[in-house]
C-alpha cells in the first residue's frame, strides 16, 4: 500500500509544527489577524491540524464543519486568500518541509480556494442566525 501524504510528511508532529508556525503568522498579520478575533489560537491549529489530517489520508478525527461552511460567514477575497496561501508556504519552508511535498500541499490549499472565496460580501451568510459576517478592511496604507 502507497504511503499517504500525511505519512510522507511525517505525520500529525509536522502538521502540528506548519500549523503553529501558520497561526502565529495570521495572528500577528495586519490584516488578516481580524479574521481570528474571538478565537483560541490553540483551537485554531487543532481544527487545521485535523482536517489537513483527513485530507491528507490520515486517521480521520475531524468534527468540525467542512471549509466551504465553517467560512461561509467570512468575506474572503482572491486577494485575501492568496495572501494567506503565501503564509502557508512560508510557513512549510519554516518547518522544514522538503519541496516535493510544500508543493503538494500547496496544491491542496489551492484546491480549497474555490470554496472559500467570494466575490461580493452578499455570497456571505452567518452561520447561525444571529451570527455577523465577517469582512476585514485592508489597512490603510497596507502593502505586502
Amino acid at each position: 500500500m502507497a504511503d499517504t501524504l500525511f505519512d510522507e510528511l511525517g505525520g500529525r508532529p509536522c502538521l502540528e509544527r506548519v500549523h503553529r508556525i501558520f497561526y502565529d503568522k495570521l495572528l500577528a498579520h495586519p490584516w488578516l489577524k481580524g479574521f481570528f478575533i474571538n478565537n483560541t489560537q490553540w483551537h485554531l491549529e487543532v481544527q487545521q491540524t485535523e482536517f489537513m489530517q483527513r485530507l491528507f489520508g490520515g486517521p480521520n478525527i475531524y468534527k468540525g464543519r467542512m471549509p466551504k461552511y465553517a467560512h461561509q460567514h467570512m468575506f474572503i477575497t482572491e486577494e485575501i486568500y492568496m495572501l494567506r496561501h503565501k503564509i502557508l508556504e512560508q510557513s512549510l519552508v519554516e518547518a522544514g518541509v522538503e519541496e516535493e511535498l510544500r508543493e503538494r500541499w500547496l496544491r491542496y490549499d489551492i484546491g480549497l480556494k474555490l470554496a472559500l472565496v467570494k466575490s461580493d460580501q452578499s455570497e456571505c451568510i452567518g452561520r447561525y442566525n444571529d451570527e455577523p459576517v465577517v469582512v476585514i478592511e485592508k489597512p490603510e496604507g497596507y502593502q505586502e
